[in-house]
């Protein structure tokens, strides 16, 4: 999948939602789970054997859902008021990106956002392969970024969150069983957050 057909594949196969990590855990409830980082339900790391537990894990993870060497689309949005910053962005420490939409957030969602607020979507597509995005998943763990990881074949999303792995799957089937597999890292919360 090339960045450009990125968003004709979300449209494709998840109409009801924008691309916005946070949003997707409510609108597919049936075909969500969620791993913890760390231990306990511990959100952040405090030192470098805590960091090699969410790595650890989230690569683990990773490469249960979709394999080694499998394409992915890793997408972040950039919140803005002015539609017409077209500039192209460059994460220096993660690579070229490419912004493939605006969502004009208050016009899709005017209850929730003001006027003029919009937010870009860029893409980056790569063959995803163990520990090769560890600094993203740290810059994430640490809250310093939102981003996720997007496989078209496997017909998941992996979106990682300062404290733990939201996941999207293709069926409820398919996640009651990465439930069990993965039952020691969900959280001991009924509504599994």
């Amino acid at each position: 999948m090339t960045e450009s057909k990125f968003i004709d594949y979300w449209n494709k196969e998840f109409p009801e939602s924008l691309p916005i990590n946070h949003e997707l855990k409510w609108i597919y409830l049936d075909r969500w789970f969620r791993i913890h980082s760390l231990p306990e339900s511990k959100r952040y790391a405090e030192s470098a054997d805590e960091y090699k537990i969410i790595l650890d894990r989230q690569n683990q993870l990773i490469n249960d859902l979709i394999g080694e060497e499998s394409e992915i689309a890793i997408s972040f949005g950039l919140y803005t008021n002015d539609i017409t910053n077209d500039n192209y962005k460059e994460l220096t420490d993660f690579g070229k990106f490419l912004k493939v939409l605006t969502i004009d957030l208050h016009k899709e969602r005017p209850e929730e956002y003001e006027d003029e607020m919009y937010l870009d979507i860029y893409v980056k597509t790569e063959n995803w392969k163990n520990g090769n995005r560890d600094e993203i998943l740290k810059a994430i763990a640490d809250d310093e970024i939102r981003a996720m990881f997007v496989s078209p074949s496997k017909k998941c999303v992996i979106a990682p969150y300062d404290g733990g792995v939201d996941v999207i799957v293709d069926s409820t089937e398919k996640r009651d069983r990465l439930k069990a597999k993965f039952r020691d890292w969900l959280s001991d919360r009924e509504d599994g957050m």
